[in-house]
């Protein structure tokens, strides 16, 4: 479908977005670079088959916000005259009946809405903004009735919060632009051949910002924009590297698909905590963990909130606690917030122990399962209270889930001895979790001095 543009002229695709738009893969993903013209080459694909009244799509970004500055923006572009927008419904319906939806997945569980819906075509734009779930959910919906092609497209850059993951679906297990299938196996994927059973393709398209001619030829200088980021991040966008943004990840063992799991009632004989990690322009995190009888931790509910004062904060840990009994609650050494939270909330606290590398083993041990496959911590789905849209449009992580994926060792430069520590970046629920295995397992071994004292 040639798409009309508001001056009168067709939008074509460039060869490598074409080339992407041909693909007969069941998931295809155009990444690398920024600048390479891949949310016009999703708007494109998605609305190639709407001269059919059967046909739909859905195209998805994380949030709203990013919907309607990208997306939506772009759509009226490129569609205006061809199709009419319900801004209410956020759907472009077509002369045939067929309709272009757009939808937003904010939070991990919010891909339930779409319990029932069917798509032949669904689509997603910076994918690794996306967590590994929404991402599988969403293939079960991929389908239809009416002999349509069931493909999922995807674009997006390297990094943010599903880097990881999105390079080990795409990246690592075939080289670029080369077609390979794959069945699914307990929690892993096979790489099989062509025509085993059940198998679906899968295809990665890389992009540069010198693939995007129209971007080119209309401001050149960009690409010296691109050269002006730190070393890191012009790896990434300029040059679509996805091996930079990987190196290094401290909890390799963190793994979603087995560490996070849906929220169930907790048992009232369980035994219940919280960590802090104090935070004011950087986040503050509270988080509540139980425990089983196996000492296993469980985080089932989590405050990861910016730019919030502890007057705020303290009325509402109590009203989130509820009737909960807590044991302890284990915090950052700062004096001045603990006395805070003590004197005028009446919630006190136990100095954390901080040493780092012997803590960061902990949760490396924690972290591994049992015999039975059973890990010694788990997260619950879309604990936190409330995502942090700022630190959301910001491309941080909005809960401790998501720096999971984030939490990397401090690159080696040359010249000098590595240093054994984490990057001090997004990194405060990873410090309250590691108070929290520390805090039991010294408690455990009766190495500290600690008194369990219930403050609700």
């Amino acid at each position: 479908m040639a798409i009309p543009e508001p001056s009168d002229h067709e939008w074509r695709p460039h060869p490598r977005q074409e080339a992407f738009m041909q693909s007969t893969a069941d998931e295809a993903l155009l990444g690398g670079a920024a600048g390479g013209g891949k949310s016009d080459a999703l708007i494109a694909d998605a609305v190639r088959l709407m001269d059919h009244p059967k046909y739909s799509a859905i195209l998805f970004r994380r949030t709203y916000p990013e919907l309607e500055m990208s997306l939506i923006q772009r759509s009226r572009e490129l569609l205006s005259g061809s199709a009419t927008y319900n801004q209410t419904r956020k759907t472009w319906t077509f002369p045939s009946g067929a309709r272009l939806v757009f939808g937003a997945l904010e939070h991990e569980s919010t891909v339930h809405r779409f319990q029932s819906a069917q798509f032949p075509w669904i689509g997603f734009d910076e994918l690794t903004s996306f967590t590994a779930y929404q991402y599988d959910f969403l293939i079960s919906r991929n389908r239809n009735v009416h002999g349509f092609p069931n493909v999922i497209r995807s674009a997006t850059n390297p990094g943010d919060v599903g880097h990881f993951w999105v390079k080990k679906r795409f990246i690592d297990p075939m080289p670029a632009n080369t077609k390979a299938w794959f069945v699914r196996k307990g929690l892993d994927d096979v790489r099989v051949d062509e025509g085993t059973p059940r198998s679906r393709s899968r295809r990665y398209f890389p992009s540069l910002v010198t693939d995007n001619l129209t971007l080119m030829a209309g401001d050149p200088d960009y690409i010296y924009r691109l050269e002006q980021l730190p070393p890191r991040e012009r790896a990434m966008f300029l040059e679509g590297n996805w091996q930079l943004a990987a190196e290094g990840l401290v909890y390799e063992g963190f793994n979603p698909e087995v560490h996070v799991v849906d929220p169930f009632p907790i048992p009232r004989d369980w035994r219940r905590y919280r960590s802090i990690d104090f935070g004011t322009v950087n986040p503050f995190v509270c988080q509540w963990w139980a425990v089983d009888g196996d000492d296993r931790l469980y985080l089932y509910r989590e405050l990861y909130e910016a730019q919030r004062l502890i007057t705020e904060l303290g009325p509402e840990i109590h009203a989130l606690t509820e009737k909960e009994h807590i044991s302890a609650t284990v915090a950052d050494h700062d004096a001045q917030e603990r006395l805070q939270l003590e004197r005028n909330h009446q919630i006190r606290t136990i100095p954390a122990w901080k040493e780092l590398l012997p803590g960061i083993q902990a949760v490396t041990k924690k972290l591994q399962p049992d015999i039975e496959g059973r890990p010694g911590i788990t997260v619950f789905r879309d604990c936190v209270v409330r995502v942090d849209q700022k630190l959301r449009s910001e491309r941080k992580p909005t809960s401790t889930q998501e720096e999971f994926g984030l939490y990397q060792w401090a690159p080696v430069t040359e010249g000098h001895a590595p240093k054994e520590e984490p990057l001090k970046k997004d990194d405060h629920g990873m410090d309250g979790t590691r108070y929290m295995v520390t805090f039991l397992e010294r408690l455990k071994s009766r190495q500290g001095r600690f008194r369990l004292t219930g403050d609700v």
